[in-house]
């Protein structure tokens, strides 16, 4: 798998869902938080999505499991399951950019 190499004025897209207020969710947020802030460069932007407050919106991202974060733009779509601690794993499975 190649890393994905993004255009520098291009900004991408993330949706993270959860479910409920847990303590699950909570990490899941905060590291996907610092994963764009601190990997990549706050050049993305992030949507958090309760799935208890719109589960049609995990239908229409083909969600089955929370937490799950969805690299929407730039294409191809990628997923990642988790609480996302694991920052260069995600980073990998997403296609994005792993700093050194």
């Amino acid at each position: 798998m190649t890393p994905f190499r993004q255009d520098p004025d291009e900004s991408g897209e993330l949706t993270l869902f959860v479910s409920g207020a847990t303590g699950l969710s909570a990490r899941a947020i905060a590291n996907a938080r610092d994963l764009c802030d601190v990997h990549l460069g706050g050049r993305y932007h992030l949507t958090v999505v309760d799935a208890r407050d719109d589960p049609a919106a995990m239908l229409d991202h083909r969600v089955l499991a929370t937490p799950t974060l969805v690299r929407n733009r730039p294409l191809p779509v990628r997923r990642v399951v988790g609480d996302l601690s694991h920052t260069t794993k995600v980073l990998l499975a997403l296609e994005l950019p792993v700093a050194p």
